[in-house]
């Protein structure tokens, strides 16, 4: 679910269209604004080749402010004009980014903002849009979902991934500002100071069966599924392949010296979760917990809790 919104690309006398905006020229628009596409701490991140990429070469363009949106919004080009599209629901926040970058976007192309459903808007008008409804829609179509049949609902942040279940909706929509405490919610999340662990897959050799695996590093805070299951993101690398089974990876080691440390154990990831002291972990949402940083010692005794019938094959 989503609203999208088209502005014309600037007409050129004699030379058709105007140059499709770079992905950087795209940024510009609005003060502070981020792309939230690609780790620009990879070191194969090619900042001249994703930068100076025009929109139309990209799928959409994920844009935010860091520390203040959401899930951001997206941006693209196509058939001759650009398009913002926002996420139903969406935080207040991104909302009123985007239509701020709407606003830029028609002042820029020198043209008018048009709704997916045909309605009109200027660069003078478009931020009295109501998302208030939109947001509303959403938090509503989650709660359905809840209650016709799934038992954890997932939206995607900018950066990280939100899971909600009937609890957390049974709060949400019983504030006294539903939009106000679903904004939060999900903002926080983001800006949680944790390491989000990344899903890593492999093929056994022996019986071409599909691991998925966590990594949880000694003296890091770290944000780890409590029921793992493929990420939206990685469903097209997979294709139709199933995930066997997962586990989580122990890596640590004596002293401070991070370049000595060593994978400790790898645990069935049911078996790790069953054993891991409740103390040492805390929900974010419906899916995800924060685990606190372990030391060895702690690491040590998880590890002999586990047992020989908890370490991965």
């Amino acid at each position: 679910m989503s609203i999208t919104f088209f502005v014309k690309n600037k007409k050129k006398f004699l030379v058709g269209l105007a140059p499709v905006m770079s992905v950087e020229e795209a940024l510009r628009l609005v003060p502070n604004l981020s792309q939230f596409n690609a780790d620009e701490d990879d070191e194969e991140f090619d900042a001249d080749g994703f930068y100076g990429a025009k929109l139309s070469e990209l799928d959409c363009l994920v844009a935010g402010t860091d520390g203040l949106s959401g899930r951001g919004f997206e941006i693209g080009y196509e058939d001759g004009a650009y398009n913002v599209r926002i996420g139903t629901p969406s935080t207040r926040t991104d909302w009123k980014i985007a239509l701020e970058y709407l606003k830029n976007l028609a002042i820029k192309m020198d043209g008018e903002i048009v709704s997916e459903d045909g309605e009109k808007f200027s660069a003078q008008n478009i931020e009295s849009f109501n998302y208030e409804h939109d947001i509303r829609a959403g938090l509503e179509a989650i709660e359905q979902n809840l209650q016709k049949e799934a038992q954890i609902s997932t939206i995607y942040g900018i950066r990280n991934e939100v899971s909600f279940d009937k609890k957390i909706m049974t709060r949400i929509l019983g504030a006294k500002d539903p939009a106000g405490e679903f904004s939060k919610f999900v903002t926080d999340i983001q800006n949680i100071d944790a390491y989000f662990a990344n899903q890593m897959f492999y093929r056994r050799n022996d019986n071409g069966e599909i691991i998925g695996q966590y990594v949880l590093s000694q003296g890091v805070v770290t944000a780890l599924p409590y029921e793992p299951s493929v990420e939206y993101k990685n469903l097209q690398m997979l294709g139709d392949e199933k995930v066997a089974r997962w586990s989580v990876a122990i890596f640590g080691g004596e002293g401070d010296d991070e370049e000595k440390y060593e994978i400790l154990a790898t645990l069935k990831y049911e078996n790790f979760i069953q054993n891991l002291p409740k103390v040492k972990y805390e929900f974010i949402d419906a899916k995800n917990i924060v685990v606190s940083a372990f030391s060895k010692a702690e690491f040590d005794e998880l590890i002999a809790k586990c047992g020989e019938e908890g370490l991965a094959d």
